[in-house]
């Protein structure tokens, strides 16, 4: 099962729309994506609380534990990651639960927008030695019919990168360890 985060608490947010359209083209090629909204209910990150941490922070990371990947859809915010979605992988440093996890980062940004968030991320996840790989599928507010993404081409795009992460986390699961680095752009 691949675990969707959406890094943006925008109510009408393209992140979480993309992620959306994501699971349903995936779910019609056999591939099951859960997406999830945790960010916005997660408390301030407290070292103090890691041995103990609160339930929903403890939920959180049983379900990053359980994933066989990630796919998150992260906006750009003040040149770097979201705070809230920040706060969300800080909580997960700790109890180690996406280390070595396969992620796909999808970016729904116009072309040259968002490069500063990627630059961040990928500092946390080589921090963290994921295996993440970068994509990057433009979508317009227009194109959302009630604020859901119908426009088969981009359905497509969206599945081709839903596909090659579950390969990924298909060929990690068979015991194959990927090569862990910087990062690969598609």
């Amino acid at each position: 099962m691949i675990l969707a985060i959406s890094g943006s608490l925008r109510r009408r947010s393209l992140n979480s729309a993309a992620l959306r359209a994501a699971a349903r083209a995936a779910a019609r090629s056999g591939v099951e994506i859960a997406v999830t909204d945790p960010v916005r209910a997660l408390p301030p990150f407290d070292p103090d609380l890691e041995a103990e941490p609160p339930d929903i922070v403890r939920g959180f990371r049983e379900a990053c534990e359980r994933a066989d990947a990630l796919l998150l859809a992260v906006p750009e915010y003040a040149f770097g990651i979201p705070g809230a979605f920040k706060n969300a992988l800080d909580w997960t440093v700790g109890g180690g639960s996406i280390y070595r996890k396969p992620v796909a980062v999808l970016s729904v940004a116009p072309p040259g927008r968002g490069g500063d968030v990627r630059l961040a991320l990928g500092r946390v996840f080589a921090a963290l030695d994921c295996d993440v790989t970068y994509h990057s599928v433009p979508i317009h507010a227009a194109t959302l019919v009630d604020d859901e993404i119908r426009d088969p081409g981009i359905a497509s795009e969206l599945l081709g990168v839903v596909e090659a992460l579950a390969g990924r986390a298909h060929a990690r699961s068979d015991g194959a360890e990927p090569p862990i680095s910087a990062g690969r752009h598609t």
